[in-house]
């Protein structure tokens, strides 16, 4: 009796990449047991921004939850402890949207100063020309603005993923991940439009609750990006 050939087995069907999971953001601050701790932590850290310097811790734990995320660790919030290194990466954090926001600020200063000063000449001319004035900076402000609004939130990524500032200034790099994720990168822009309206719900909490749903709004923020970042690296 002849041998039968086996048929050859069926070639197995290629792996699905991870799909961008929008719900995962909003929820997986509650994955963690000790959530509420770290949330009421961050929240008077948050309360500290009123004078600026909680802004340094703050910007720090979110830095800390971005690189966990990327890693792919199960519960990401670090706890609230080497509150040197958490401003140490805060600052510098500060210090690129500082970067970013300052060609804003020139931009500004460039047109209010002489629109303030047209505005004391008492004449028709001067009126005129603080109207010119306003008008193109209107013109500029708001594509210069949401220029920035789009570019900056990758640019943060990058320094706080990589732990340098120079990271931030790597336009070539930030703009080659952007345009080929970007479909996550969208997303994540849309989680940070619905994070900032989550941000203010807390004034319906005795105004205090806001520096609570802040904390959390930042934290659904991070995980928006970082998870594009993370996606981006398979």
């Amino acid at each position: 009796m002849s041998d039968v050939p086996a048929s050859p087995a069926a070639p197995e069907p290629p792996s699905t990449p991870p799909a961008y999971d929008f719900g995962k953001p909003f929820s997986y601050v509650f994955d963690d047991p000790r959530w509420m701790p770290k949330v009421l932590l961050g929240g008077v850290f948050s309360f500290l921004s009123i004078v600026i310097i909680g802004w340094f811790f703050v910007l720090g734990y979110m830095a800390r939850t971005a690189r966990n995320i990327v890693a792919g660790m199960d519960e990401p919030l670090p706890e609230w402890e080497n509150l040197g290194e958490f401003f140490s990466e805060g600052a510098r954090l500060v210090a690129v949207a500082f970067c970013y926001i300052l060609p804003i600020l020139v931009v500004s200063c460039f047109f209010v100063v002489p629109m303030i000063l047209s505005d004391f000449a008492d004449d028709d001319f001067a009126f005129s020309m603080s109207g010119c004035f306003a008008g193109t900076l209107s013109c500029v402000i708001m594509p210069l603005s949401l220029l920035v609004f789009f570019f900056m939130p990758a640019s943060l990524l990058f320094a706080a993923v990589e732990q340098r500032f120079g990271a931030a200034f790597e336009f070539g790099r930030i703009w080659a991940f952007i345009k080929a994720n970007i479909g996550n990168y969208l997303l994540a822009i849309v989680i940070l439009i619905i994070a900032r309206f989550i941000g203010g719900l807390g004034f319906f909490l005795l105004c205090i609750g806001v520096f609570f749903t802040a904390f959390w709004a930042s934290l659904i923020m991070t995980h928006g990006f970082a998870q594009a970042y993370k996606l981006a690296r398979r």
